[in-house]
């Protein structure tokens, strides 16, 4: 009896332990997709600031569709998109509260009177 006889097999399919390792890398279109959602969040939340300053009612508009684009860019792997994803969302969404509560408090304000 040799010491090769004694030692147990504990790996019975190497093939398929490699398998189940190997992630599948994401395609480079669905990357690109991520990206252009992304910068497009960017460019509709500077169009909402730019808006806000002609019109309260556009801006709202404007940047709830840069939150919804932004939150769609979520979903990219790369942290560079995706943390540009949330800096659009969050400047978005603080247009959003400032101005909905101005024309809020405005039009509360004014029925009052």
């Amino acid at each position: 009896m040799t010491d090769k006889d004694k030692i147990p097999e504990t790996v019975s399919n190497v093939p398929e332990a490699a398998e189940a390792v190997v992630q599948e890398a994401p395609s480079p279109h669905e990357a690109k997709r991520f990206v252009w959602m992304a910068v497009i969040s960017i460019l509709l939340t500077i169009a909402a600031w730019v808006a806000g300053t002609f019109s309260g009612i556009v801006a709202l508009i404007i940047s709830a569709v840069a939150i919804v684009v932004g939150a769609l860019a979520l979903k990219s792997h790369r942290h560079a998109v995706r943390n540009t994803a949330i800096t659009s969302i969050i400047a978005a969404a603080v247009l959003l509260v400032v101005i909905a509560a101005f024309l809020i408090v405005i039009y509360v304000g004014l029925k009052a009177v």
